[in-house]
């Protein structure tokens, strides 16, 4: 059996003292989720009685048609994102073509241009096309952006794919669509599932873009929606925090279920070199 030396103990402390820094927040928004105004602010620390878990009803009677924009919203820009990256990133770890070099500095180049640059000239472009107000702005906005990024991962990950396999199925007969659709997906599966986390959290999380882009109720999603849950005055706050756990929720379920391909893409496809 190992000795525990005061170094590993450090460590282990620093760890746990980290790990109740990160959930502590959580702990108190799910106490204050089952309370009334009275409950949160003569018990703001500890649990108090009654627990009033009809708040949950009351918050999401008046989220879930935000929840379900979010998801089509969250969705759609995962999709775009990975259909972009896959063929990108496919294309230039496989293929030779004049000014590749130069156009994926041009894509990286992208990484370093600040998100909010780009507000006035996207919100201009999605005016005059006709999307403000609509589910289409809220995808494809975030998806310019994040494509650059999965591009890179991508075309990482696609380079250390054997190229011997590769050519034994180009030897076979099959083709550039039919490898990358029977060979090369299967395995990436890693990289494909962090482009989709880092995706998703992003797209669920967006608040500024959202906030640009729509005016009405009709395609906000549940990020904005958050701060107008209405109910009685003694009851409100506590329903505001219980619509913020039912938020969360998709995206804890998420990052509970993926978690092994997150990280496993992250090591085998971004620190690949």
């Amino acid at each position: 059996m190992r000795k525990l030396t005061y170094g590993a103990a450090a460590n282990q402390l620093i760890l746990w003292l980290l790990v109740a820094l990160t959930l502590f927040p959580f702990y108190m928004l799910l106490m204050s989720s089952v309370k009334f105004q009275d409950q949160i602010i003569h018990s703001f620390w500890t649990p108090a009685f009654p627990l009033h878990v009809d708040n949950y009803s009351g918050a999401f009677k008046q989220t879930w048609p935000f929840i379900m924009n979010s998801i089509l919203i969250t969705s759609g820009i995962i999709v775009c994102v990975l259909i972009n990256s896959t063929l990108a990133g496919y294309a230039f770890a496989r293929f030779s073509f004049p000014g590749k070099k130069i156009l994926y500095a041009l894509i990286l180049m992208l990484l370093m241009v600040p998100g909010f640059l780009l507000l006035i000239p996207q919100f201009i472009l999605f005016k005059n096309l006709g999307l403000l107000n609509t589910h289409w702005a809220q995808i494809f906005g975030p998806m310019a952006g994040a494509s650059a990024l999965a591009t890179m991962l991508m075309r990482t990950f696609f380079e250390g794919i054997s190229r011997s396999l590769l050519e034994a199925a180009e030897l076979e007969g099959a083709g550039d669509l039919r490898i990358l659709w029977q060979m090369v997906l299967p395995l990436s599966q890693p990289i494909i599932a962090t482009v989709a986390i880092m995706n998703a959290l992003t797209g669920w999380n967006n608040y500024i873009w959202p906030l640009v882009v729509t005016s009405g109720d009709r395609a906000r999603p549940i990020i904005l929606a958050l701060s107008n849950i209405k109910g009685p005055l003694d009851q409100v706050q506590g329903m505001q925090f219980a619509g913020y756990v039912i938020a969360s929720v998709p995206m804890l379920v998420l990052f509970v279920f993926a978690t092994r391909s997150f990280i496993s893409g992250i090591t085998s496809g971004a620190m690949k070199g």
